[in-house]
């Protein structure tokens, strides 16, 4: 087959990373593999591809001519059978999309990376709300968020209409998507989750090599990810577990806050590590603390999961209880009537950290749930809709 990613841009971040893995794979297994990005960056992943996979780059990122002419070609080139739009959210990339496919044998598959109710925008002005005590910036900051909630539905509406396969990451986003949307008929909505991203194959899980060690993998922002409050629970936890520690691992606009916050708090055992290959930290951690306010289907779950590092994971997002059991192989803590609350963050992680057995029970759980996830699987899932789309 001859498949085609489209991707807004190529830089370093969980769907680029997941559109790099996913294309290898194809590529691996004998399929032709291209990809078209619109916006080229300085810190492009192209170094992670397959020599035989073409990537095209547009100059910017818009609907125009140029772009659409650009698009054409490249599938012409590559005899594109198949297109897997990677934003299916934005109109431009759906809008050129369709455009170059005139006159083209070609199927289009859009994929949405989120909880179809959220994005960014949407929780950064939640986060204002919650902040905000003035009567008349609270009625405007709620227009503003009624009007990102609009575009977005709006948005993904209408990419679910110019595509001939939609996809969310989990069976529970069904319900989100038709309730978000106010699509009631949505016959090709399909659930594809994404894959684990690091090979972890020749990992040897063993506990007595674990190190009493809490792991944060991801960006650091107050927006989505909410790392304050990681810093927050480990304040309660530093003083009763003095031989554990935390490692932060990633970066973020939001560092230097993320920083000083620590120095406030007076941490001496939590620790800014900065981006990193994570594969290290997963082999020799314990636990895994994600404290998002919105999530899609993270990565870092399954990938962790997969080096049998527990999850302690906020119940914000409905995909959570997909893979993590609670109690089984992870624990899920639940908000209270005010949100998210460290104190019940703290309990949850201190009761795996002070429990050899029981931690080493729900790692070994961890491992056998992950494989669920593993890139053979999600390949096998990716090849039934093409040969279904291709049969139409």
């Amino acid at each position: 087959m001859n498949i085609m990613f489209v991707l807004k841009s190529f830089e370093i971040g969980g769907l680029e990373i997941v559109s790099a893995v996913l294309a290898n794979k194809f590529s691996q297994k004998g399929h032709n593999i291209s990809i078209f990005v619109f916006c080229p960056t300085k810190r492009s992943m192209e170094s992670m591809l397959d020599s035989g996979i073409h990537i095209y780059k547009a100059r910017r990122y818009e609907f125009n001519r140029e772009n659409v002419s650009a698009m054409k070609n490249a599938m012409l080139e590559e005899k594109t059978q198949i297109v897997i739009n990677q934003w299916g959210l934005p109109y431009i990339p759906i809008k050129t999309i369709r455009k170059a496919i005139e006159g083209l044998d070609v199927k289009v598959i859009s994929v949405y990376h989120n909880n179809p109710s959220f994005n960014g925008r949407i929780q950064g002005v939640q986060n204002e709300l919650e902040a905000c005590s003035t009567l008349m910036k609270r009625l405007l900051l709620s227009m503003k968020k009624a009007a990102y909630k609009a575009a977005t539905s709006a948005g993904m509406r209408y990419n679910y209409r110019k595509s001939d396969r939609f996809a969310v990451l989990s069976p529970c986003y069904i319900r989100e998507f038709e309730q978000f949307t106010g699509l009631r008929r949505h016959d090709h909505l399909m659930v594809q989750t994404n894959p684990v991203t690091i090979d972890a194959s020749g990992f040897d899980y063993a506990h007595e090599r674990k190190r009493k060690e809490v792991v944060y993998v991801g960006r650091l922002d107050f927006t989505q990810k909410r790392v304050e409050r990681i810093l927050e629970t480990w304040s309660l936890l530093e003083p009763r577990f003095p031989d554990w520690k935390l490692s932060i691992v990633g970066t973020g606009r939001d560092e230097q806050r993320l920083r000083q916050q620590a120095a406030d708090l007076k941490l001496r055992n939590a620790s800014f590590e900065g981006y990193q290959q994570p594969c290290g930290y997963y082999e020799r951690a314990s636990l895994l603390v994600l404290t998002s306010d919105f999530e899609g289907f993270p990565l870092v779950l399954a990938e962790c999961m997969s080096f049998g590092v527990v999850p302690v994971v906020y119940d914000s997002f409905p995909a959570v209880g997909d893979i993590v059991k609670h109690k089984k192989n992870g624990m899920i803590v639940r908000p209270s009537d005010q949100g998210f609350d460290k104190n019940a963050m703290a309990e949850a992680m201190s009761a795996i950290m002070a429990d050899d057995a029981e931690r080493n029970r729900m790692a070994q759980a961890a491992i056998k749930t992950a494989a669920n996830y593993a890139i053979d699987s999600i390949y096998e899932q990716w090849m039934q809709t093409f040969q279904e789309l291709l049969k139409k």
